[in-house]
């Protein structure tokens, strides 16, 4: 078994970060969480995404510092030799990233222990953010080694909380327990239960809706930030033409609304 593997039950993947090295995320894990990503994302039977980690009081414990020393001396190593330095688009942590924020299927970071550097960049990167009880800590704190966040946490950061907060933290290096990041913001639930337990509770929800709303809830809301007002909402308008005029599940969802007396499930 890899560092990064997955387990699909019931349409729903639950992937797993396991290093004995105090749960440090090193490049070779970078790897292997690129090619589950593609393996998920590929897989239509897959309709919801759960991140976490396999090892006690461990998600991410943050980017392997000694990886990042070794990348340091290749970037001076190849400026020597009058090579470019590499931007943050080819960095394997950036890509890494990416692939689950641009994922089309929900996210969900079911955060089991300590989440810091690399390890909140990835959870920033999900849909969804729960912590489960322990005394470990959620944070950005590169500025307490010398360094500053180098794969889009100060922007996915700012915009998960506001810059205010985003700014006072990035600075101080400030970390949280798990009941503080929810009273913050940082995570959205705090649950005193299994928290990979409580993230299929929520996974499970998505089961039974259209793929494609999902995905273009996605797309939308993530872009909001990005995109003139004009256009993100003939972007909705697009979508929602899509859906009830031609995605067969969204229309027999309407239907049964209609026939069942126009009732509504609270969530």
């Amino acid at each position: 078994m890899g560092k990064v593997s997955f387990e699909t039950n019931n349409q729903i993947a639950v992937v797993k970060f396991c290093n004995p090295n105090k749960g440090f995320m090193d490049f070779d894990m970078l790897a292997q969480l690129n090619g589950v990503m593609d393996t998920l994302e590929a897989d239509p039977n897959v309709r919801a995404i759960i991140f976490t980690g396999g090892q006690p009081e461990e998600f991410v414990r943050h980017v392997s510092v000694e990886d990042l020393l070794a990348f340091g001396q290749m970037v001076r190593t190849g400026r020597e030799a009058g090579l470019p330095d590499p931007l943050g688009a080819r960095s394997p942590l950036r890509a890494g990233w990416e692939k689950i924020e641009h994922s089309q299927k929900p996210t969900i970071a079911a955060i089991n222990g300590y989440c810091m550097g690399g390890g909140l960049e990835i959870a920033l990167c999900c849909d969804i953010r729960i912590a489960g009880p322990g005394t470990y800590t959620i944070g950005q704190p590169e500025i307490q080694i010398g360094l500053i966040t180098g794969a889009g946490a100060s922007v996915r950061l700012a915009r998960a909380v506001g810059a205010g907060k985003a700014l006072e933290w990035v600075l101080r290096g400030r970390l949280f327990y798990p009941e503080e990041a929810a009273k913050e913001g940082l995570v959205h639930h705090y649950v005193t239960e299994d928290v990979v337990t409580a993230a299929l509770q929520i996974a499970n929800e998505f089961l039974d809706k259209p793929a494609a709303a999902l995905s273009f809830y996605k797309q939308l809301v993530r872009s909001s930030e990005d995109l003139p007002l004009s256009e993100s909402l003939d972007r909705e308008a697009a979508g929602f033409i899509h859906m009830m005029s031609y995605d067969t599940q969204a229309i027999q969802m309407m239907k049964d609304y209609v026939a069942g007396g126009h009732k509504l499930k609270k969530v």
